[in-house]
């Protein structure tokens, strides 16, 4: 199955995080490393438009290869840092800036049984930020929040690093468990 990992990064933290999560999935689908995950799909959130992500999102995820990996929601890793008083950095605040708005009906559901759209989606937010700043992670607690309110079914509970104790003490425990809790 394959795994969507969307990041916004304005000095490059969650971009290379993001990267680094994609290689490793892509690098042991080739070995004999099992992993949940057969491949992984990085991007900028703001590309969520251009590859159709919602659209995607919306019908079911391909069959796996083995009975034994059935999954039955696409996997979705959102990893973003924020900035400014807030801010999304500039490769996400279009994203952003679509789930703030109130979600459409699904694709394909009918007006009396609506889901919503991202009913079909597991998964896990990484935010990225500095607790010297009033607006702490507030561009991953923003993505983590709305994603639920959208109907996605939150895998792994919202992680939130700092950047003034230090990325690692909350990034490697988060990296070590975001791939089993979005394939459970």
């Amino acid at each position: 199955m394959k795994v969507y990992i969307l990041y916004g990064s304005a000095t490059g933290n969650a971009e290379y995080i993001a990267k680094d999560l994609a290689a490793s999935i892509n690098n042991a689908s080739s070995s004999a490393d099992a992993l949940p995950f057969t491949s992984a799909d990085c991007m900028e959130m703001n590309h969520f438009k251009r590859k159709k992500l919602l659209e995607t999102w919306s019908s079911p995820p391909d069959p796996s290869p083995t009975p034994s990996q059935i999954q039955n929601k696409h996997a979705v890793i959102a990893i973003c840092s924020t900035t400014g008083n807030g801010d999304a950095p500039e490769n996400a605040s279009r994203f952003l800036r679509f789930l703030k708005k109130p979600p459409p009906a699904a694709a394909g559901a009918s007006s009396s049984s609506s889901s919503p759209p991202l009913h079909r989606v597991a998964f896990a937010v990484l935010g990225l930020g500095d607790t010297n700043y009033d607006q702490f992670c507030a561009s991953g607690k923003a993505i983590d929040r709305k994603l639920a309110e959208w109907g996605g079914t939150r895998a792994v509970p919202l992680a939130c690093a700092d950047e003034a104790t230090g990325l690692e003490a909350t990034v490697e425990p988060w990296l070590e468990g975001v791939l089993g809790g979005l394939a459970a």
